[in-house]
């Protein structure tokens, strides 16, 4: 069996820091495989706006919002999680955990694709010379 990783986030440090707690650990990924909606319970009871969980098996980061966090916070978690997918996690032994492993979001976050609307809005109008 792989490594497994878990980071949570706090909106008022903006970041993703380590779970040392191997038992903590154990019950994130227990939780994932066998009822998803728990985890964002369980979350925001164990004080994290929001909880990142990397497979090395698998080779995907899971992206699950406490009960209760707001737009805020999901969006800037999802920012966060989205660079970790990309450039992976720099764990305090050295090891890069992560990179360019794929980002799946299990909540039901509030945030809705409005970074693409937004996009679409106005780029499907502008070219290299402006807006048309």
């Amino acid at each position: 069996m792989g490594k497994r990783h878990c980071f949570t986030y706090q909106r008022d440090k903006d970041e993703f820091t380590i779970v040392e707690k191997t038992d903590m650990v154990e019950q994130y990924f227990s939780y994932l495989s066998e009822e998803p909606t728990k985890l964002e319970t369980y979350a925001s009871q164990s004080g994290s706006d929001a909880v990142l969980l990397f497979d090395a098996d698998e080779n995907k980061w899971t992206l699950i919002y406490a009960q209760g966090s707001g737009i805020v916070t999901q969006r800037t978690a999802r920012r966060r999680a989205d660079s970790a997918s990309r450039s992976g996690i720099q764990l305090s032994s050295g090891e890069r955990v992560g990179v360019n492993a794929p980002l799946i979001e299990i909540s039901d976050s509030n945030i809705g694709d409005l970074s693409k609307s937004v996009q679409n809005k106005y780029l499907s109008h502008t070219d290299l010379r402006g807006i048309e």
